[in-house]
């Protein structure tokens, strides 16, 4: 569910989803007092839609460290819109896949801008329709120079989703460090340090720098990902939780699959996470980046 809870001058916007994570944002000036209910894909994307018309403001002056959660710009495609962008799905304009996930470049307004659209099947992919859910959720209130973009959605039915980023050229880390025939000189030494920095930015930032915490649950080699400045930032927040401060110190259950992360001890024990875990992870990459040594595991496209 959806709530817009009315407090004096402040509009307090409270998203619940089924248990998946909650995140109040508040924003000065409104009086508003409204309750949606999420019925389907449409209801989903009504409701993104609401808060995007009320996207909240800095939410006080006397805490200016810390940013509170307010929905930022983000555009909402229609299918035609994602289509034309695409040249109708083009299989040539494929650039990942992943079990009901396929990844295309795309061009939007006039062709004059470069996106990766991301094609997630609602019936093929295994929790498909919550994933998509929350990574679009959460990252139309984040935004930091080591975090990808996201630019816009696309949801009108109920068969597939679609999310419109910032195009990263030099694709995710695992493909350059487990491709065939790596090329030692695209990624040297101080490079591998720049992304390790990138990275553990990108981390503060959600772990500090917001009102709410932000747990990533899902570090790895291909949630990294490299622009044309091989500059690292972090995507795939599709098992993402954001909760009270609190949540820093204390451990929270998710429901994940084997494959989102180097997940850590605390984890095997318990299947619980906190921001430790997301360091925990960081420390597996930084052995992999740093050493150039594979786990045995392999990493396709996602």
């Amino acid at each position: 569910m959806l709530y817009t809870g009315e407090k004096k001058s402040t509009l307090s916007v409270c998203l619940i989803l089924r248990g998946d994570f909650s995140v109040i944002a508040g924003a000065k000036g409104h009086s508003l007092m409204h309750h949606f209910k999420l019925v389907g894909m449409k209801g989903i994307s009504e409701c993104i839609s609401k808060l995007l018309r009320t996207s909240g403001k800095r939410r006080s002056d006397s805490d200016k460290t810390k940013q509170s959660y307010s929905v930022l710009p983000c555009r909402r495609f229609s299918l035609v819109e994602i289509k034309a962008a695409t040249n109708n799905f083009d299989d040539n304009l494929v650039i990942g896949w992943f079990y009901g996930k396929t990844e295309y470049k795309g061009f939007i307004d006039d062709r004059t801008i470069s996106v990766a659209i991301k094609r997630v099947n609602f019936i093929k992919a295994w929790r498909g329709f919550r994933e998509l859910r929350t990574e679009m959720l959460v990252l139309c209130q984040l935004r930091h120079p080591n975090l990808v973009r996201l630019i816009g959605y696309c949801i009108e039915d109920e068969q597939e989703g679609f999310l419109v980023y910032e195009l990263m050229v030099n694709g995710n880390l695992a493909s350059h460090l487990y491709a065939t025939n790596p090329d030692p000189c695209l990624i040297p030494g101080k490079r591998r340090l720049q992304i390790c920095v990138g990275v553990a930015r990108g981390l503060h930032y959600l772990h500090t720098g917001l009102k709410h915490t932000v747990v990533h649950c899902g570090v790895n080699l291909r949630s990294i990902l490299l622009n044309e400045k091989w500059e690292a930032k972090l995507s795939d927040f599709r098992w993402s939780k954001m909760g009270p401060p609190s949540l820093s110190k204390a451990l929270i259950r998710i429901e994940t699959d084997t494959t989102n992360g180097f997940m850590g001890y605390e984890y095997s024990q318990s299947l619980q996470v906190s921001d430790k875990s997301d360091v925990s992870s960081f420390g597996a990459v930084l052995l992999l980046l740093l050493s150039g040594r594979n786990t045995g595991r392999s990493y396709g496209s996602d």
